[in-house]
């Protein structure tokens, strides 16, 4: 491996100018002032000390640089990656916060080691491993499972425990105990956001906000109403060192931080490869992989939790210049000067806006345009993005998750294991063979039944396959021989081969010949290699329907 394909800046930092470091430093200051606030609220979602969140953007943004190959990316803690730690340590954690950093960052650093191992063992494909469906379902249900675990913050109760519909009976229990202050300082914050939402789209008017919150509470001593603050954050850079667990508490958060790598990197390689598309060039996504790893090892070092790419900050950085990752490098810069000097001015912050933040974040995992779409499109995928949504407010995000994942292969599987075979017939204007269902003017040959199963011929649906050839050899009529259009077929297994065997033994028994058409090169090789041509006749890629349609003729002529 060449230095470039390991380190990419190396590559591009060669050929930096300086005219692009205005750009990429407003930027990175744009995005700093976004996401130190949303920070805080993420960690604070996790169940972590707020300063958590911070040490994220420190560390992440600094590996990304050197490893990523996105542009535009900007790598640091979501809202579902977040919900997905606070599950994962809640009962570990009992109620200490060092703990419960310690083990954060233990997940984080596992992350890490399967991302960077991962590249060598072909795990970039599991990106692909949660369906659109799934990842649809999941996020509205994860908005929901989110704003359950805010609104006690933002009602000034006591936080609850359980799956969304626990937790929302828990406030609607002690509704009549929620302080009006600090309800009606989350109110405001929400009613803020939402008017310079409208006002000014996607800019990083979340520091405006906080900003607001802060002076009120030193104005009128928001604190004396009874409304919780932040308080206290450690000021300074945080300690380089891996956290100490247990090997007993590692193997505990094995399965979420699978979760988190799995969550992490098909959010990271989705957001970056549309903002190259976007801006005209190529990622490598293996080479993500390693940035993803990197960043989150980085982020295991400085006690921080999981990170990604996000939507919303990668838009942020995008939609104020940046050109380069040296945009992060800046973000990490004012997160570092921020560390250092002025934690002491988020003390004053109401613990209410870091609930409305958190539920601003949520607003937007909401997709009910796109599960009215799956509704439309295929029941089926609706089902699965349903199963998703309901497992995550039923059982719990990871839980919910998983639950969705098992059903979309227990899906894909059930549709598998019942092929539409269909049988084909000669359209006159194109000589092709096509669906006689769908194109009923299309003439079916004397003598001759041609099929087509679509998909691979496996154990788990090959008897269905036969049985299938059964029923429409039998209502075909006088028949002297059955092509099979193997076009569609990418390969077929031991168990399908003694089932097609069987098929074509039921059929010359009855005088009929079958014959597979249009075989890929390796499907013919293994079938010769398993002696398939005694029942089958010669195996021959590549070989059309068309030729064997004349063979038939010619051994009827013969026969006649």
């Amino acid at each position: 491996m060449r230095l470039r394909e390991i380190l990419p800046i190396s590559e591009w930092l060669g050929s930096y100018s300086l005219k692009r470091l205005g750009p990429d430093g407003v930027a990175g200051l744009s995005l700093a002032a976004f996401v130190i606030p949303e920070s805080l609220a993420y960690a604070s979602l996790a169940g972590l000390p707020p300063v958590s969140g911070l040490y994220c953007y420190l560390a992440a943004g600094l590996a990304y640089a050197l490893f990523g190959t996105s542009r535009q990316l900007a790598v640091g803690p979501t809202s579902a990656l977040a919900l997905a730690v606070a599950a994962g340590i809640a009962t570990l954690g009992a109620g200490d916060p060092a703990r419960a950093a310690a083990l954060a960052a233990a997940i984080a650093l596992m992350v890490g080691v399967i991302a960077v191992g991962g590249r060598f063992l072909g795990l970039a494909n599991l990106a692909y491993f949660f369906s659109d469906s799934v990842v649809t379902g999941f996020k509205t249900g994860a908005a929901l499972y989110i704003a359950s675990t805010q609104l006690p913050k933002l009602l000034g109760l006591e936080g609850g425990s359980g799956n969304f519909f626990e937790r929302l009976l828990h406030v609607v229990t002690l509704l009549p105990d929620a302080s009006l202050p600090s309800f009606a300082i989350g109110a405001l914050a929400i009613a803020l956001f939402l008017l310079l939402e409208w006002r000014l789209p996607g800019r990083p008017t979340t520091l405006v906000v906080v900003a607001a919150a802060i002076a009120a509470t030193g104005l009128f001593g928001l604190g004396s109403f009874g409304i919780h603050l932040v308080g206290h954050l450690p000021q300074g850079l945080p300690a380089i060192g891996f956290a100490p667990v247990s090997m007993a508490e590692l193997g505990d958060l094995v399965p979420t931080a699978f979760a988190c790598f799995l969550l992490a990197f098909s959010e990271a390689i989705s957001v970056a490869r549309s903002f190259a598309q976007k801006r005209g060039y190529e990622i490598d996504p293996a080479q993500e992989l390693t940035a993803l790893g990197a960043s989150n090892v980085a982020v295991a070092l400085v006690r921080g939790f999981p990170v990604s790419g996000g939507m919303s900050q990668t838009a942020v950085n995008d939609m104020n210049g940046a050109t380069s990752p040296v945009s992060l490098v800046v973000t990490s810069i004012v997160v570092a000067l921020t560390l250092a000097f002025f934690t002491g001015l988020f003390r004053n912050l109401p613990e209410p806006v870091l609930a409305a933040i958190i539920l601003m974040a949520a607003k937007h995992l909401v997709k009910i345009e796109e599960l009215r779409a799956l509704k439309a499109a295929s029941r089926t995928e609706f089902a699965i993005a349903l199963v998703a949504l309901l497992g995550v407010l039923t059982f719990g995000p990871l839980q919910g998750l998983l639950l969705a994942a098992i059903g979309s292969l227990v899906m894909l599987i059930a549709r598998a294991s019942r092929p539409a075979v269909a049988v084909l017939a000669r359209d006159p204007a194109s000589g092709s063979y096509m669906n006689k269902a769908r194109h009923p003017a299309a003439q079916e040959i004397p003598s001759v039944l041609v099929v087509r199963s679509a998909g691979a011929w496996v154990y788990f649906n090959a008897e269905q396959i036969r049985r299938q050839f059964l029923d429409l050899v039998s209502q075909a009529g006088a028949i002297r021989t059955v092509v099979i259009d193997c076009s569609a077929t990418p390969t077929i297994d031991m168990t399908a081969l003694t089932s097609l065997q069987a098929f074509a033994g039921a059929m010359k028994g009855r005088g009929i010949a079958v014959r597979l058409a249009e075989l890929r090169d390796d499907v013919a090789d293994s079938l010769r290699r398993r002696g398939a041509e005694a029942d089958l006749g010669p195996i021959v890629a590549h070989r059309t329907v068309d030729q064997w349609v004349a063979a038939s003729a010619a051994r009827t002529a013969g026969l006649d």
